[in-house]
């Protein structure tokens, strides 16, 4: 019996990958799911291509600095970064997260570079630098805010969530996780009736609070509670 032998080469061509050759509204897309930090540490530095692409104002409506691993860090100015990149937004600015190193300060430097299309705010543990009066004095200027994120930012009080209930009509999403109580949960209820969802983890208001926010929000879908140990969810019979 003839015997044949049919012998496959091992060698494949692999052609290397040109991230240099595609379009630039898709290298925008792929650069726009890094960190602010990533971009201008070390993204935009490859190439002139890619300088430019980060000069795009496009790609600074998103400015995320929050979960970087790097709060005690030294190698990173990370509010002249944050500055940096506002700066490049050119007043497109829609989204931004701070965690750690936001303070007054930069809230405003936000609103003086004109980004009142802001969309989206998220301010995470800036224990002692935010406060009150700064929150009252962006709210003003922001209009257009439908999500808003304060969490674990101690100097935030029932003050600014009325400002910002009423500076802020289209304010859809709002978590409030910050150890506030009754005052702050009325202030919700009286000045923030279109929000859809609602996050107050942690929080120590009564069932009073509680009450007076599924009055004065009735369009809610969603309301997370948890660790309220005040509410005591059995005498609630609304929600």
């Amino acid at each position: 019996m003839a015997r044949w032998t049919i012998k496959r080469s091992r060698k494949h061509k692999t052609a290397g990958r040109n991230w240099l050759g595609l379009p630039n509204d898709l290298t925008l897309m792929i650069f726009s799911r890094l960190s602010t930090v990533d971009i201008l540490a070390s993204v935009q530095r490859v190439c002139r291509q890619w300088w430019s692409i980060c000069m795009d104002p496009l790609m600074w409506r998103t400015i995320n600095m929050c979960d970087l691993g790097i709060r005690n860090s030294v190698d990173y100015k990370l509010e002249k970064m944050c500055r940096h990149a506002i700066d490049r937004s050119c007043g497109q600015l829609e989204d931004i997260s701070i965690e750690y190193f936001g303070t007054d300060d930069l809230l405003r430097y936000i609103i003086d570079s004109g980004c009142y299309k802001l969309r989206r705010l998220r301010l995470v543990q800036c224990f002692y630098e935010i406060s009150d009066e700064g929150l009252c004095e962006m709210a003003e200027k922001l209009s257009l805010l439908e999500e808003l994120d304060i969490i674990l930012c101690p100097y935030v009080s029932s003050i600014a969530l009325e400002v910002i209930g009423r500076s802020c009509p289209l304010l859809k999403s709002f978590k409030f996780n910050n150890d506030g109580g009754n005052k702050e949960a009325f202030a919700i209820a009286q000045n923030m009736s279109n929000l859809h969802h609602l996050q107050l983890v942690d929080n120590y208001f009564d069932n009073s609070g509680l009450s007076a926010i599924l009055d004065g929000c009735p369009h809610l879908e969603s309301l997370d509670l948890r660790m309220c140990l005040e509410v005591e969810l059995g005498g609630i019979k609304r929600f």
